[in-house]
Order: structure tokens, then C-alpha cells, then sequence
């Protein structure tokens, strides 16, 4: 793990059981699943390294460990021999949210719960990638590979700002007519400006929204979180403005933008898993908001991956 900051550590459906180990990359993470909610800590016992989520029982504020039978207490000592850390944490719209090292809150919980109040989240799919994480994360910004990987006809993008702490980019994309933002023709000159407003909360989260004023307007919500054996575990949703009448998003509509982020990052990958990381970069003009976000990125990091 070379970053602190948010990371979207799971899919409320993968916690069914009351204690889950979460893998970001080589550290574990403990979520637990109790009639209070989900709750995020170490999950490393403090007394000779057992995983609490093998063979452990939650008992009240404390996990039994499946090794020795300690107590182990969730974020407070108390009268247990040994306590794991526990990291703010957030489970919005079947999403859950941790944030790692020592970074400051932020943007992000103000910026979820404003979200959902008027619209709905759709948890999405995850899916496993060669990459290193802050790359999938990078790409939002990374506005010269839009014409050759995603056939974009062109890039019009303002200058990357800080705002909040967020890394923010806002940008129209020009496309050809499509079921994604409408249309079909054959003719080449036909097309559609499509906004994009791209947030970095973190070198591992980003949440942008997509076709403001269209007829498919919806935010992604995008998380990858590094593994032990160096690939990163990509996890993508949707967020659908609710109609009017509070009725819930079209779900034919949301299928269809999943499957389109699905056909985005399938595009990315041949690119992403042949890329030779130890060269000397060099950098083109085109490049600087990808620098940009590279030097946010360093207020992230916690030293030599781990």
C-alpha cells in the first residue's frame, strides 16, 4: 500500500459473514458486520499476527481470536490484554468506504451525502487488473489517451484545480452519436459534447460526473485497491439521478452505462498490463495534468509500499 486517503474497500454484499478481512494490499483489513452497521479496523492480531477473521467470534466491542482466545478489543482497550486500530469508515448506497493512514477526512462524507439525496447509487462490478491502482485512477485525468483507446473524437479540458482537498477536472468529451449519450448515425461529422467532471478523492478513488444537461446524466464512482500479488481489484458504480416522483433510476438505463464502463476498462487493459513502469518518462506538454495529479498524489504517501 504506498497511499493513505479513502479507498473503496468492498461492496456491502461481499460482507455477509459478521467478521470479513479486506486485502489492500500487503495489509488486511478487518470489516464488521454487527446490527450498528459496518465498522473498519486492523485485522491483524496484535499478539502474534493471526487474521481476527479466521476462526474469530465477535463478542460486543472485542473479537475472540481464533489462535490463542485473547479478547481483542475494536479501536479501545478497555479491559482486553490487546486492541486492533479502528479508520473512519463509510457504507453509502452499498458501497463501503475506509480511510487508511493518517490523512484528514476531507470532502468525501459531505460530498456522499449530498449525492444521495437525490440520487441512487448502483453498486456495479469489480473486476481484477495488472496495473498499479493510482493508474486506474489516473485515467480520468489523462486526457490525450481518450482519442486512441475510447475513439473520442476530441478533448476540451480546463486546467486541474484543488478544491476541498479534491483533485477536479472539468472537461467535454466530443463522441460520436451512440445508446451511451443517444443518437445513431453513420455520418463522421455527427456528434455530441459530453461533460465530464472528474473528482480524485484519493490516488484510489474517484467520482466523476458524466453528461450534466443530457438524457443519461450519472456520476461513476471508481475504486482500485492494490493486491498482495500486484494487480489491483477495480471496483465501479453508477449514481442515477431519481426521476421527479422519487420513483427509482431506470435499471435497463444503468445496466447499459455499467456495461459500458465494463467495455471502457476492457479497452484499457491490453494498454495497462504490457506498460514498462521503470523507464524515464517524457513528458509532452499534453502531459501536465497528469503531472498535476501525480504531485497530489505524493500528500498521500506513507513511504515504501507495503
Amino acid at each position: 500500500m504506498r497511499y493513505g486517503g479513502w479507498y473503496k474497500i468492498a461492496f456491502e454484499r461481499e460482507l455477509e459473514r459478521e467478521l470479513t478481512t479486506i486485502r489492500v494490499g500487503k495489509k488486511r483489513i478487518l470489516c464488521v458486520r454487527s446490527e450498528s452497521g459496518i465498522a473498519v479496523y486492523d485485522a491483524v492480531c496484535p499478539h502474534r499476527g493471526a487474521d481476527l477473521s479466521v476462526n474469530g467470534k465477535l463478542v460486543g466491542n472485542a473479537v475472540i481470536c481464533g489462535y490463542h482466545g485473547y479478547r481483542i478489543g475494536l479501536g479501545e482497550r478497555g479491559s482486553h490484554p490487546f486492541c486492533v486500530r479502528k479508520y473512519p469508515s463509510l457504507t453509502v448506497g452499498g458501497l463501503v468506504f475506509a480511510l487508511l493512514g493518517t490523512n484528514d477526512v476531507g470532502a468525501l462524507p459531505r460530498f456522499l451525502e449530498e449525492l444521495v439525496r437525490s440520487h441512487e447509487i448502483i453498486p456495479g462490478w469489480q473486476k481484477s487488473i495488472r496495473v498499479a491502482p493510482e493508474l486506474v485512477i489516473e485515467n480520468a485525468f489523462d486526457a490525450a489517451h481518450f482519442k486512441p483507446i475510447h475513439d473520442v473524437k476530441q478533448v476540451f479540458a480546463k486546467p486541474p484545480v484543488v478544491e476541498d482537498g479534491v483533485f477536479t477536472v472539468d472537461a467535454t468529451l466530443r463522441v460520436g452519436p451512440s445508446a451511451w449519450q443517444g443518437g445513431s448515425s453513420d455520418d463522421d461529422n455527427t456528434y455530441i459534447d459530453v461533460p465530464l467532471l472528474a473528482r480524485a478523492f484519493s490516488p484510489n478513488l474517484t467520482i466523476t460526473a458524466i453528461g450534466a444537461g443530457g438524457d443519461k446524466p450519472h456520476y461513476v464512482i471508481a475504486g482500485a485497491v492494490p493486491q498482495p500479488d500486484g494487480t489491483s481489484l477495480v471496483r465501479l458504480s453508477i449514481a442515477m439521478p431519481r426521476p421527479p416522483d422519487g420513483s427509482p433510476p431506470d435499471r435497463q438505463v444503468a445496466e447499459l452505462l455499467l456495461q459500458f464502463e465494463s467495455m471502457g476498462l476492457e479497452q484499457d487493459r491490453p494498454v495497462w498490463e504490457n506498460l514498462t513502469t521503470d523507464i524515464t518518462p517524457n513528458y509532452l506538454p499534453e502531459d501536465a495534468t497528469v503531472l498535476a495529479y501525480r504531485e497530489f498524489c505524493r500528500r498521500f504517501e506513507i513511504g515504501a509500499a507495503n
